[in-house]
């Protein structure tokens, strides 16, 4: 079970380096600073994943995105409900 969970983590984490690259943030940092958190924090996310299910819901609230859209293996993240 941790393997799964950690495998939908890494997804969460490519998700949302492509759902930074294609906003209006386009880096890490300035993502990082606009949501509030250390640029570090945005990295790890970025390069382990997110297992926190409230930290998804944050990310998901804070593009306007469905948080299935966070979840989902497809290669492009829809920035729209």
């Amino acid at each position: 079970m941790t393997q799964n969970r950690t495998d939908l983590g890494k997804v969460v984490g490519a998700n949302l380096r492509r759902l930074i690259k294609g906003s209006a943030y386009r880096t890490q940092a300035e993502f990082a600073y606009a949501f509030g958190v250390d640029e570090r924090t945005v990295r790890r996310w970025v390069s382990s994943g997110i297992e926190k299910v409230y930290i998804i819901d944050e990310i998901a609230h804070f593009f306007k995105i469905d948080r299935m859209n966070l979840l989902s293996e497809r290669e492009e993240v829809s920035p729209f409900l």
